[in-house]
């Protein structure tokens, strides 16, 4: 029986519709465990019924229009007690109600099992048999297993699901994961690759030279395309975001992997195609077996790549599309290349099948302000040309929507753009409160900044530079004069503020693809600080690099990431010292001409907590990596899918935890700052400022939002809120509690888009 479990959910995966995939897998369960009935009830928790969605036994004519109470009948008993129960004869139960209609009446055995999705049951799968007798373990695992499977795909489809009262929905709504913020009511234009690698065949050349110079004009055509491309885009987005380009321009011109293709044409004697086709997948499926995200994603870069080579060497010219509407653009995978082909004016939205929070196009669509939900469980032909809804900030879509869905999305779209109008209106305000308190914003910047639209005295300095950009961006360490060139045009750009850069923070989330780290919990293991510190080569060679490009403007400040003890500190500060005295004696300035910049470090490592009175004497400043704390105090991973929901900024725990760091380091009169997503949050940023946080670093984006809100509310009003919240029990009850605040201002509406 086990041996066709696999067989099964294939099947049920491949399915077109989810319809279909339900009725396939009544109809194989059915067959294999020789029962005479299976069928599948879903939970509508609008309606608290349980709905017969797929039935292979029962009358046909009950499917769809069967609806139980959620404590009605033993498939309501399932549901209440989320465990199997397995009877007999289910006639004789004290709970048992009975279909009609449905020819039930001919069935004794039955074993319902809870179809169940992150602790919340979203149906029952049930078998049924004429002859009474009890299912035995391995019947009843299977079927487990079964609802297992199903449980996972219920829990990413939110189904429209027929009432009582009237005909099935048209409306199909589907979760995926907020890539980017916003609302967007459209119509979906589907884009697929032309040229697939897997379509391309292995086939033998007669003439090598002639298919090296196809190569060769295929890799310049798309060189030239992907910088038109960042051309059209460089006036929207910032510097940092615009610089993912260049990843492809990198790619293009990477010697290892345009010798390898070389290879293959001239040694192995292949097309230029199949040669295209022979090393990107070799380098796709190296890339994608790797655990990590970033290195992942160099799997999307080089396919989308070698499939806009085999365009150019197919010679096809049939791309031009007129895009005479604005639509949401969708794909098995959206990429920067199909990104190219939609002027920037008719984009207002991207769905992606696939894609995580931390591709490029997750970022590219951050950076543009376009809502993007990635990771939605769709099938393409069932999507193109129809009108979709986008809700970035829930992560949801919602297919050929009704009227009413419409209606009520336009009312948040509207109040959305209104928010956009009135914070631009008074963009230039100060960063004060309705009560005078001033509040210095800075600026976080990297990969993931947005459009430099800001004249500097909207900001007061940059609270963070994620300084990996120039090593993602190479194909082995950068060299000192590199990263010099670097920095210098960033401490150039703002040479009258505060520059705050953070020394290489690689590991976990973010690694080299030229320096693969595999580890089993990489989040726990050799990342950050701990990591440079291992490699005082490296780290010497970044600190010479910022000292030099500083020397100059002198607005540079060091900080040091994920420091969990004092030694950390004692021996980055001996290196720092260090290279401050080379860089000294090499340029012939003396230690007043060229005094060492303020270091700090990023409190982000539980233990950090503790230990500030002891971190204090030996760093300048302090700044809270909130994303890293929030994820280490919950022990959660925010990139695992599985416990994603699990994540939660507004957690007791996480308050509690602000509310001490800012206590010992007043005790200790050093200063401290956010530099985490909370500060831009407007939800954080209430909290933040009701704790006594008045030093907040965010992306560009969310400045002149935040500024509003300042300019709008009052620290003593925000205090008294945050006396309620640290009473609270969980983060749904601290976050309300700010909501209502909100909504008693009239500001509602900066958080009211965000409710699912």
């Amino acid at each position: 029986m086990f041996s066709q479990l696999r067989q099964i959910v294939e099947q049920f995966g491949e399915a077109s519709t989810l319809s279909d995939a339900m009725n396939l897998l009544v109809q194989q369960t059915k067959s294999t465990m020789i029962l005479d009935c299976c069928s599948i009830f879903v939970t509508n928790q609008e309606t608290q019924k349980l709905t017969l969605m797929a039935s292979e036994g029962l009358d046909s004519q009950v499917v769809g229009a069967t609806h139980f109470n959620l404590d009605e009948g033993i498939v309501g008993l399932v549901y209440q007690k989320g465990e199997p129960i397995n009877l007999v004869n289910v006639s004789e139960h004290p709970q048992f109600k009975y279909l009609p209609s449905s020819n039930e009446e001919q069935f004794n055995s039955f074993l319902g099992v809870p179809i169940i999705h992150k602790r919340q049951v979203l149906g029952v799968l049930v078998a049924q048999q004429r002859t009474p007798r009890l299912y035995n373990e391995l019947e009843e695992s299977f079927l487990v297993t079964l609802a297992v499977h199903l449980g996972s795909v219920l829990g990413g489809t939110l189904l429209d699901l027929p009432d009582e009262t009237e005909s099935k929905s048209r409306s199909l709504h589907l979760q995926g994961s907020p890539a980017s913020s916003g609302i967007s009511i459209n119509k979906a234009h589907v884009l697929q690759a032309h040229l697939l690698l897997s379509d391309v065949g292995i086939e033998l050349s007669e003439d090598p030279d002639n298919e090296m110079i196809s190569f060769s004009n295929a890799v310049q055509s798309c060189a030239d395309e992907f910088s038109k491309v960042s051309i059209t885009l460089k006036e929207q987005v910032s510097k940092d975001a615009f610089m993912l380009f260049d990843v492809y321009g990198h790619l293009l011109q990477d010697k290892a992997l345009l010798s390898a293709i070389e290879v293959q044409i001239r040694q192995e004697k292949l097309t230029a195609k199949s040669a295209v086709k022979r090393v990107s997948e070799t380098y796709i499926e190296q890339f994608e077996s790797m655990s990590d995200p970033y290195l992942r994603e160099r799997a999307v870069e080089i396919r989308d790549v070698g499939q806009r080579l085999l365009y150019h060497l197919s010679n096809r010219d049939d791309e031009q599309q007129d895009f005479p509407d604005e639509i949401i653009l969708v794909a098995e995978e959206v990429t920067i290349s199909m990104l190219a082909m939609v002027p920037p004016d008719k984009l207002k939205g991207i769905v992606s099948v696939r894609g995580g929070l931390s591709s490029h196009i997750a970022i590219l669509s951050r950076t543009l302000g376009i809502p993007a939900v990635l990771g939605v469980p769709l099938r393409l032909k069932s999507i193109a040309q129809k009108n979709i809804i986008i809700n970035g900030y829930a992560g949801t879509i919602i297919i050929e929507p009704e009227d009413s869905l419409v209606a009520e999305y336009q009312i948040l779209l509207d109040e959305e753009n209104e928010m956009k109008a009135l914070v631009e209106l008074e963009a230039n305000q100060a960063a004060v409160t309705k009560d005078g308190c001033e509040v210095e914003l800075l600026l976080n910047t990297g990969l993931n900044s947005t459009p430099d639209v800001f004249s500097e005295h909207n900001f007061s300095g940059i609270g963070l530079y994620r300084s990996e950009l120039p090593f993602m961006l190479s194909n082995a360490f950068p060299t000192e004069q590199e990263q010099v060139s670097t920095y210098k045009s960033l401490f150039d750009q703002y040479q009258n503020l505060p520059v705050t850069m953070r020394t290489l923070d690689i590991g976990g989330d973010k690694q080299l693809s030229y320096f693969p780290i595999n580890e089993e919990n990489p989040f726990l293991g050799w990342r950050g600080i701990r990591l440079t510190l291992d490699h005082p080569e490296i780290f010497l060679i970044q600190i010479r690099a910022m000292l030099r490009a500083s020397i100059e403007t002198q607005n540079l400040r060091i900080m040091l990431p994920m420091v969990g003890s004092v030694g950390e500190v004692e021996e980055s500060k001996r290196l720092i010292e260090q290279a401050w005295q080379e860089v000294c004696w090499e340029q012939a300035l003396s230690h007043e001409q060229f005094p060492l910049p303020d270091i700090g470090v990023m409190i982000e490592v539980p233990s950090a907590i503790f230990i500030i009175d002891q971190l204090a004497p030996l760093v300048d400043f302090l700044s809270i990596g909130t994303n890293d704390l929030t994820q280490y105090l919950l022990a959660v991973d925010r990139n695992n899918s599985r416990v994603a929901d699990l994540f939660d900024s507004y957690h007791p725990a996480v308050l509690q935890a602000m509310r001490m760091i800012l206590e010992q380091s007043e005790k200790n009169n050093i200063e401290v700052s956010i530099c985490g997503e909370l500060a831009g949050d407007p939800i954080g940023l209430l909290m933040l400022l009701g704790l006594g946080y008045r030093k907040l670093s965010m992306n560009a984006f969310n400045i002149n939002k935040v500024k509003y809100l300042l300019n709008k509310i009052t620290v003593s009003e925000l205090q008294a809120c945050t006396e309620v919240a640290l009473k609270g029990h969980d983060g749904a009850f601290i976050k309300q509690t700010f909501i209502d605040y909100l909504d008693e201002k009239g500001l509602g509406g900066f958080v009211r888009a965000g409710k699912k």
